[in-house]
């Protein structure tokens, strides 16, 4: 099958940017022929937000360019924004090839893409069957700025008066993220379902009997990770529960978060590689996972259990979703993050007494070879509806 990928890298690197280089590297794995299409935002200028955001000719050209030079069976779509713009559905529609977009985020319903505001969970701009935009603008919801939030808008405003997405089909990361779309009006026939998954099962078994020490919290320092929350949990415990916290932030708010916590049990390790991050997952007692919003697909957590290292994680959006699908159960996780110190000196009896145990086929469609087996089944099914 030729497969086109279209992705426009972040300036910040995110999940998104891993997502799309891991699909990639299985379906050429898989001997599939892929094909890539990528932007970079480092190379945005301020005046791109007003021409090539809104509907790129150079995308639309060179997407057009490729369907006709690769013989392009299907286009898969991971991000647009901003220097490829929602042209490029128009350049498939327009060569009769079918196209796929993977829903990494509400960003198709909400202009800041996390339904999340003023430190809670946000759905002002979604009604019953169908999405408004004036409290985004009202609120300046991207970026806190109203002129940047209109430009957003201008961009799915655009592409829904001309139709690009008409005939378009969808990946939802969860049932969850799928239900919150319909609720907005997508065709839920429309929206296929398929979990991010983790080469991390494909490496060796992990060492049995390794003796595993300290807790792990593995992410982006940003407050909506909920890591303040953690960390200002985590000194109240006595000194022999270390925490190592693995990851980066905007540099103040790091650099705040060291100031003002790395003095106690706490040990900031700063970003690291994706084998790096897993050789520590192995080594460590539990991830600790406690986002404040709905997330898209939280990886940390698969990754986690590819390593057989369970994860102590909030009874909330997708993140609690997942957790009670592999347990089985929602006694595992906490209801509120003040829970975490009691959670944390109980966690040795309470592993050896099962509370952590989970059955491994529940992971399985997040494992390569099953999520491959996936993605093919939606590819084929998008190029029979044509």
């Amino acid at each position: 099958m030729n497969i086109l990928l279209i992705h426009n890298f972040y300036r910040t690197p995110g999940g998104e940017d891993t997502v799309f280089r891991n699909e990639a590297e299985l379906l050429k794995s898989h001997g599939q022929n892929v094909i890539t299409f990528t932007k970079h935002n480092d190379d945005m200028e301020p005046e791109d937000l007003l021409s090539e955001a809104v509907f790129s000719r150079r995308s639309f050209r060179g997407v057009r360019n490729l369907i006709r030079a690769n013989d392009i069976d299907i286009v898969h779509v991971h991000n647009d924004r901003f220097l490829i713009s929602p042209s490029v559905f128009l350049a498939a529609k327009k060569e009769n090839v079918p196209v796929v977009r993977t829903l990494h985020n509400f960003r198709m319903l909400c202009i800041n893409a996390m339904l999340y505001r003023k430190d809670r969970v946000c759905r002002e701009c979604l009604k019953e069957g169908r999405t408004v935009k004036l409290p985004a603008f009202i609120h300046g919801c991207y970026h806190g700025n109203r002129i940047h939030t209109l430009l957003n808008l201008r961009i799915n405003s655009y592409a829904e008066r001309h139709g690009l997405y008409k005939g378009v089909k969808y990946i939802a990361l969860t049932d969850l993220n799928k239900e919150i779309f319909v609720s907005a009006g997508f065709n839920p026939d429309d929206i296929f379902v398929k979990p991010n998954f983790s080469f991390g099962f494909d490496l060796k078994d992990v060492e049995e009997g390794k003796k595993r020490r300290d807790f792990l919290y593995l992410g982006r320092l940003d407050p909506l990770k909920g890591i303040e929350e953690i960390l200002s949990e985590w000194i109240k415990l006595p000194e022999s529960f270390v925490l190592n916290v693995a990851g980066s932030g905007m540099e103040e708010y790091e650099n705040r978060l060291r100031e003002s916590y790395e003095r106690y049990n706490i040990r900031f390790l700063g970003r690291l590689g994706n084998e790096e991050a897993l050789k520590l997952l192995e080594g460590s007692k539990a991830l600790i996972f406690a986002s404040k919003w709905y997330e898209g697909f939280p990886m940390t957590i698969i990754e986690s259990f590819s390593r057989k290292t369970p994860v102590i994680g909030l009874d909330f959006g997708n993140g609690g979703r997942l957790l009670r699908d592999i347990y089985g159960s929602d006694k595992p996780l906490i209801k509120d993050i003040g829970e975490l110190p009691k959670r944390i000196e109980t966690f040795d009896e309470d592993r050896e007494n099962g509370l952590y145990d989970y059955d491994f086929n529940t992971l399985k469609p997040c494992t390569p070879e099953e999520n491959y087996r996936i993605l093919m089944e939606i590819y084929e099914k998008c190029i029979r509806s044509r």
